[in-house]
């Protein structure tokens, strides 16, 4: 019987231990990316070779073609011109916070490798 205690206490110890130590990726920020693009231009490219996908960090990319299907799709989404990039912090779900809209690629760019990172 005392046995069976020792080894309970030491098992309940360890898990202890181990559950203390794990990482804590509740702070981890996730981030969707919507890119607003003319039907002929190459934004598309160079925005998917600036994401790090295996960083985990990008829960959605998507891409629409003109202001019309951003009206339909992302009635809430507000933009002047194309091409555009946003970038809503999502923590995992829908589109919820507007981190950063640009209408420059290279700003573009530049934020999506410093995310990446």
């Amino acid at each position: 019987m005392k046995g069976r205690l020792v080894i309970f206490l030491i098992i309940t110890i360890t898990f202890s231990l181990l559950v203390g130590c794990t990482a804590d990726d509740g702070d981890e920020k996730l981030y969707s990316v919507l890119v607003v693009q003319n039907g002929d231009d190459k934004t598309d490219e160079m925005i998917t070779e600036e994401i790090d996908v295996s960083s985990g960090k990008f829960h959605e990319i998507k891409f629409l073609t003109s202001l019309e299907e951003v009206k339909e799709q992302r009635p809430q989404v507000e933009i002047e011109q194309v091409p555009a990039v946003l970038i809503f912090e999502t923590g995992g779900g829908e589109f919820k916070k507007l981190e950063f809209k640009t209408y420059e690629m290279e700003e573009a760019v530049a934020k999506l490798k410093e995310l990446s990172n």
